[in-house]
Protein backbone atom coordinates (compact mmCIF):
# COMPACT_ATOMS: atom_id res chain seq x y z
CA UNK A 1 0.00 0.00 0.00
CA UNK A 2 1.43 3.57 -0.77
CA UNK A 3 1.79 6.38 0.83
CA UNK A 4 -1.10 8.14 -0.70
CA UNK A 5 -3.59 4.83 -0.67
CA UNK A 6 -2.78 5.16 3.19
CA UNK A 7 -3.20 8.61 3.61
CA UNK A 8 -6.84 8.35 1.76
CA UNK A 9 -7.80 5.34 3.95
CA UNK A 10 -6.83 7.43 7.33
CA UNK A 11 -8.94 10.46 5.85
CA UNK A 12 -11.74 8.01 4.92
CA UNK A 13 -11.50 7.03 8.32
CA UNK A 14 -11.74 10.35 10.24
CA UNK A 15 -14.70 11.54 8.38
CA UNK A 16 -16.70 8.38 9.38
CA UNK A 17 -15.41 8.54 12.73
CA UNK A 18 -16.88 11.93 12.66
CA UNK A 19 -20.15 10.36 11.50
CA UNK A 20 -20.09 8.17 13.35
CA UNK A 21 -19.64 10.29 17.08
CA UNK A 22 -22.27 12.15 15.72
CA UNK A 23 -24.76 9.41 15.30
CA UNK A 24 -24.16 8.34 19.29
CA UNK A 25 -23.99 11.32 20.23
CA UNK A 26 -27.53 11.67 18.99
CA UNK A 27 -28.63 8.24 19.95
CA UNK A 28 -29.23 6.98 16.42
CA UNK A 29 -28.36 3.29 17.45
CA UNK A 30 -29.26 1.66 14.31
CA UNK A 31 -27.46 4.24 12.17
CA UNK A 32 -24.49 4.37 14.58
CA UNK A 33 -24.27 0.58 14.83
CA UNK A 34 -23.96 -0.35 11.42
CA UNK A 35 -21.25 2.09 10.76
CA UNK A 36 -19.20 0.98 13.85
CA UNK A 37 -19.56 -2.78 12.50
CA UNK A 38 -18.77 -1.54 8.99
CA UNK A 39 -15.54 0.09 10.26
CA UNK A 40 -14.68 -2.62 12.01
CA UNK A 41 -15.08 -4.74 9.24
CA UNK A 42 -12.82 -2.72 7.22
CA UNK A 43 -10.16 -3.12 8.97
CA UNK A 44 -10.81 -6.78 9.53
CA UNK A 45 -10.53 -7.50 5.82
CA UNK A 46 -7.07 -5.30 5.01
CA UNK A 47 -5.99 -7.51 7.70
CA UNK A 48 -6.85 -10.99 6.22
CA UNK A 49 -5.93 -9.10 2.98
CA UNK A 50 -2.72 -8.68 4.33
CA UNK A 51 -2.27 -11.81 5.78
CA UNK A 52 -3.46 -14.30 2.85
CA UNK A 53 -0.05 -12.53 0.88
CA UNK A 54 2.01 -12.56 3.37
CA UNK A 55 1.39 -16.51 3.19
CA UNK A 56 1.73 -17.19 7.16
CA UNK A 57 -0.02 -18.87 9.63
CA UNK A 58 0.83 -16.85 12.30
CA UNK A 59 -0.08 -13.44 10.61
CA UNK A 60 -3.59 -15.66 9.99
CA UNK A 61 -4.18 -15.56 13.52
CA UNK A 62 -3.38 -12.34 13.97
CA UNK A 63 -6.12 -11.44 11.06
CA UNK A 64 -8.10 -13.68 13.06
CA UNK A 65 -8.21 -11.39 15.94
CA UNK A 66 -9.65 -8.78 14.04
CA UNK A 67 -12.24 -10.51 12.50
CA UNK A 68 -13.75 -11.41 16.41
CA UNK A 69 -13.70 -7.54 16.92
CA UNK A 70 -16.09 -7.34 14.35
CA UNK A 71 -19.35 -9.31 16.11
CA UNK A 72 -17.60 -7.88 19.51
CA UNK A 73 -18.18 -4.16 18.34
CA UNK A 74 -21.89 -5.32 17.58
CA UNK A 75 -22.72 -6.86 20.83
CA UNK A 76 -20.99 -4.13 22.84
CA UNK A 77 -23.42 -1.81 21.34
CA UNK A 78 -25.62 -3.39 23.86
CA UNK A 79 -23.32 -2.22 27.17
CA UNK A 80 -26.21 -0.10 28.84
CA UNK A 81 -29.34 -2.24 27.58
CA UNK A 82 -28.54 -5.70 27.29
CA UNK A 83 -26.38 -7.53 29.57
CA UNK A 84 -26.38 -10.47 27.88
CA UNK A 85 -25.31 -9.31 24.21
CA UNK A 86 -22.90 -7.11 26.50
CA UNK A 87 -21.16 -10.11 27.56
CA UNK A 88 -21.04 -12.00 23.88
CA UNK A 89 -19.12 -8.71 23.16
CA UNK A 90 -16.96 -9.25 26.06
CA UNK A 91 -16.41 -12.45 25.26
CA UNK A 92 -14.89 -11.71 21.05
CA UNK A 93 -13.01 -9.21 22.34
CA UNK A 94 -11.72 -11.76 24.81
CA UNK A 95 -10.88 -13.91 21.32
CA UNK A 96 -9.82 -11.16 19.27
CA UNK A 97 -7.11 -10.49 22.54
CA UNK A 98 -6.15 -14.12 22.58
CA UNK A 99 -5.20 -14.58 18.95
CA UNK A 100 -3.24 -11.50 19.03
CA UNK A 101 -1.30 -12.74 21.98
CA UNK A 102 -0.60 -15.86 20.66
CA UNK A 103 0.34 -14.38 17.34
CA UNK A 104 2.70 -11.97 19.38
CA UNK A 105 4.33 -14.72 21.30
CA UNK A 106 5.30 -16.97 17.84
CA UNK A 107 6.91 -13.71 16.38
CA UNK A 108 8.31 -11.83 19.47
CA UNK A 109 10.24 -13.43 22.51
CA UNK A 110 9.46 -13.29 26.19
CA UNK A 111 11.18 -9.70 27.54
CA UNK A 112 11.29 -7.97 30.87
CA UNK A 113 9.88 -4.91 29.66
CA UNK A 114 6.19 -6.31 29.30
CA UNK A 115 6.02 -7.21 32.56
CA UNK A 116 7.31 -3.87 33.57
CA UNK A 117 4.91 -2.40 31.34
CA UNK A 118 1.85 -4.37 32.65
CA UNK A 119 2.49 -3.86 36.37
CA UNK A 120 2.07 -0.11 35.19
CA UNK A 121 -0.57 -0.88 33.12
CA UNK A 122 -3.04 -2.36 35.93
CA UNK A 123 -1.63 0.25 38.49
CA UNK A 124 -3.20 2.70 36.04
CA UNK A 125 -6.38 0.83 35.60
CA UNK A 126 -6.79 0.08 39.53
CA UNK A 127 -5.81 3.83 40.16
CA UNK A 128 -8.90 4.93 37.82
CA UNK A 129 -11.29 2.42 39.08
CA UNK A 130 -10.64 3.36 42.30
CA UNK A 131 -10.99 6.84 42.51
CA UNK A 132 -14.23 7.03 40.20
CA UNK A 133 -15.66 3.89 42.49
CA UNK A 134 -16.41 2.07 39.15
CA UNK A 135 -19.76 -0.40 40.18
CA UNK A 136 -19.49 -3.46 37.82
CA UNK A 137 -22.47 -6.21 38.58
CA UNK A 138 -22.64 -9.35 37.22
CA UNK A 139 -20.50 -8.93 34.88
CA UNK A 140 -17.46 -8.62 37.30
CA UNK A 141 -15.93 -12.08 36.98
CA UNK A 142 -16.35 -11.94 32.78
CA UNK A 143 -14.81 -8.69 32.98
CA UNK A 144 -11.99 -9.31 35.39
CA UNK A 145 -10.56 -12.21 32.74
CA UNK A 146 -10.93 -9.68 29.85
CA UNK A 147 -8.37 -7.29 31.60
CA UNK A 148 -6.17 -9.40 32.33
CA UNK A 149 -5.87 -10.39 28.48
CA UNK A 150 -6.27 -6.70 26.61
CA UNK A 151 -3.63 -5.87 29.59
CA UNK A 152 -1.51 -8.36 29.04
CA UNK A 153 -2.10 -7.65 25.12
CA UNK A 154 -1.43 -4.25 25.29
CA UNK A 155 2.04 -5.12 27.30
CA UNK A 156 3.58 -7.43 24.79
CA UNK A 157 2.64 -5.30 21.91
CA UNK A 158 4.20 -2.20 23.55
CA UNK A 159 7.18 -3.92 24.93
CA UNK A 160 8.23 -4.52 21.00
CA UNK A 161 9.05 -1.32 20.48
CA UNK A 162 12.21 -1.35 23.18
CA UNK A 163 12.97 -4.90 22.46
CA UNK A 164 13.10 -4.49 18.62
CA UNK A 165 16.81 -3.28 17.20
CA UNK A 166 16.09 0.05 15.17
CA UNK A 167 12.05 -0.62 14.84
CA UNK A 168 10.60 -0.29 11.74
CA UNK A 169 7.29 1.50 11.37
CA UNK A 170 5.27 -1.55 11.41
CA UNK A 171 6.72 -2.12 14.98
CA UNK A 172 5.74 1.44 16.10
CA UNK A 173 2.23 0.26 14.58
CA UNK A 174 2.07 -2.38 16.42
CA UNK A 175 2.97 -1.04 19.31
CA UNK A 176 0.17 2.03 19.10
CA UNK A 177 -2.24 -0.20 18.66
CA UNK A 178 -1.89 -2.42 21.63
CA UNK A 179 -1.84 1.25 23.86
CA UNK A 180 -4.66 2.56 21.67
CA UNK A 181 -6.72 -0.52 22.67
CA UNK A 182 -5.60 0.11 26.37
CA UNK A 183 -6.60 3.28 26.72
CA UNK A 184 -9.90 2.86 24.40
CA UNK A 185 -10.74 0.52 26.92
CA UNK A 186 -9.93 2.59 29.82
CA UNK A 187 -12.19 5.20 28.78
CA UNK A 188 -15.43 3.08 27.98
CA UNK A 189 -15.14 1.91 31.46
CA UNK A 190 -14.82 5.77 33.00
CA UNK A 191 -17.83 6.44 30.70
CA UNK A 192 -19.73 2.64 31.72
CA UNK A 193 -18.84 2.65 34.94
CA UNK A 194 -17.96 6.61 36.26
CA UNK A 195 -18.73 9.81 34.31
CA UNK A 196 -21.80 8.64 31.66
CA UNK A 197 -20.30 12.41 29.98
CA UNK A 198 -20.70 11.76 25.82
CA UNK A 199 -16.36 12.66 25.60
CA UNK A 200 -15.21 9.98 27.24
CA UNK A 201 -17.43 7.35 24.89
CA UNK A 202 -15.98 9.51 22.08
CA UNK A 203 -12.55 9.41 23.24
CA UNK A 204 -13.20 5.39 23.50
CA UNK A 205 -14.57 5.54 19.41
CA UNK A 206 -11.85 7.26 18.31
CA UNK A 207 -8.90 5.74 19.81
CA UNK A 208 -10.41 2.31 19.52
CA UNK A 209 -10.71 2.50 15.87
CA UNK A 210 -7.03 4.30 16.04
CA UNK A 211 -5.93 1.51 17.24
CA UNK A 212 -7.13 -0.84 15.00
CA UNK A 213 -6.47 0.90 11.79
CA UNK A 214 -2.82 0.51 13.48
CA UNK A 215 -2.84 -3.36 13.66
CA UNK A 216 -4.11 -2.96 10.35
CA UNK A 217 -1.08 -0.98 9.04
CA UNK A 218 1.10 -3.35 10.94
CA UNK A 219 0.70 -6.10 8.79
CA UNK A 220 0.21 -3.58 5.59
CA UNK A 221 3.60 -2.04 5.60
CA UNK A 222 4.95 -5.51 6.77
CA UNK A 223 4.46 -6.29 2.83
CA UNK A 224 6.61 -3.67 1.78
Amino acid sequence: MSNTAISIVVAMYAVLLTVYCFLEKQEKFWPATILKVGLSAYAAAVCVYAAVLLDNYVFCIFALGLVFAVPADYFLQYIKTDLKRYRFGIFFFGAMHVCLLVSFYLVYAISFYEFVIFALLIAVLITFQRIGKWEMKKEKGQLSVYTVLVVFMASKAISTFFTVQSPPAFILMLSLGGLFFFLSDLFLGIWAYSKQRFVFLALNRVIYFSGQLCLAFYLVLMMS
